[in-house]
């Protein structure tokens, strides 16, 4: 089970220099020479792409605080069946070391469309991963990071969540290919399909909802070849609202087919945290439970 994105950033559009070996005429032809083949011009997404990512870096810098109901839905492509989970996510802190996460699912629909209690709760702080089953009474705290040692659970390439949320632009050129997308074709994503525009917004990054123009804009990311991110996963989907750059979806497809989907439904930012919020950060009693410590490799 994984975590998932809260605050997207950045990525740069440049085009890099390709080459081919031509053999000229005026020389010998088992003479190899290297061309370098021009970038294409700039296009409107590529701007568009730029001018989001700036604004999800400088929003993940400055964001505070961030909650947001969640259902999450696991398809197999093997067997043909999904897995529903609802909750709510909680995100406390900006990039950095110091970020805490929480997730807590309490209901469960099965591949019949059978709904049951299942709750579950995941807390990621200081470098530690906890997973809380009450219906077991068990406990497994994974270390993610040597203690003392700075890291960001959402560190593209680094973390053990690997999704580009509120990282440095150089990062996520590194790590994805950036480029505007569609929404996914899948009816998981259908009540976002219906979502009236707003004409006459103007979002963060300057980019305005006419009033045909959907209230939502969509990225795709395509892992670059030879990253981690590469080995398992295809691609990912990131729905965010044009306005506010608030999170509303994500799809991550596998290199095998499968494929994971978020939708998050009335994400709050920098308001504060309730009560409810707070306790999903703070680990329940667990007098009695088993304990089940896994600290990283010496």
């Amino acid at each position: 089970m994984s975590l998932f994105l809260l605050y997207i950033s950045g990525a740069s559009m440049f085009g890099l220099l390709a080459c081919q070996s031509v053999p000229p005429a005026s020389r010998n032809a088992n003479e190899i020479v290297v061309v370098p083949v021009p970038t294409s011009a700039p296009t409107k997404d590529d701007a568009t792409v730029e001018k989001l990512l700036d604004a999800m870096e400088e929003q993940g810098r400055t964001m505070k605080d961030f909650t947001a109901s969640a259902t999450m839905e696991k398809f197999e492509a093997l067997t043909d069946e999904r897995e529903v989970r609802r909750g709510r996510v909680v995100v406390l802190g900006p990039t950095g070391k110091d970020r805490e996460i929480g997730i807590v699912f309490d209901e469960l629909i099965d591949s019949t469309g059978r709904g049951s209690t299942d709750a579950r709760r995941f807390v990621f702080r200081g470098g530690w991963m906890s997973e809380f089953d009450p219906t077991k009474k068990q406990v497994i705290r994974r270390q993610l990071a040597p203690e003392g040692e700075s890291f960001d659970p959402l560190r593209v390439g680094e973390g053990p969540f690997p999704v580009p949320l509120g990282q440095p632009k150089k990062d996520v050129v590194r790590e994805f290919i950036v480029t505007i997308g569609t929404l996914p074709d899948a009816p998981f994503f259908r009540s976002l399909a219906t979502v009236p525009p707003v004409a006459g917004s103007a979002g963060a990054a300057g980019v305005t909802v006419s009033a045909t123009e959907s209230p939502l804009v969509i990225l795709r990311l395509v892992p670059r070849v030879g990253t981690k991110m590469a080995r398992d996963t295809a691609a990912m989907s990131i729905i965010l609202d044009r306005t506010s750059l608030i999170p509303r979806g994500v799809e991550v497809e596998a290199v095998n087919g499968d494929k994971t989907r978020v939708l998050l439904r009335d994400g709050r930012l920098n308001v504060g945290l309730d009560d409810a919020a707070r306790a999903i950060l703070s680990p329940p009693s667990t007098d009695g439970w088993k304990i089940d410590t896994r600290p990283l490799n010496p």
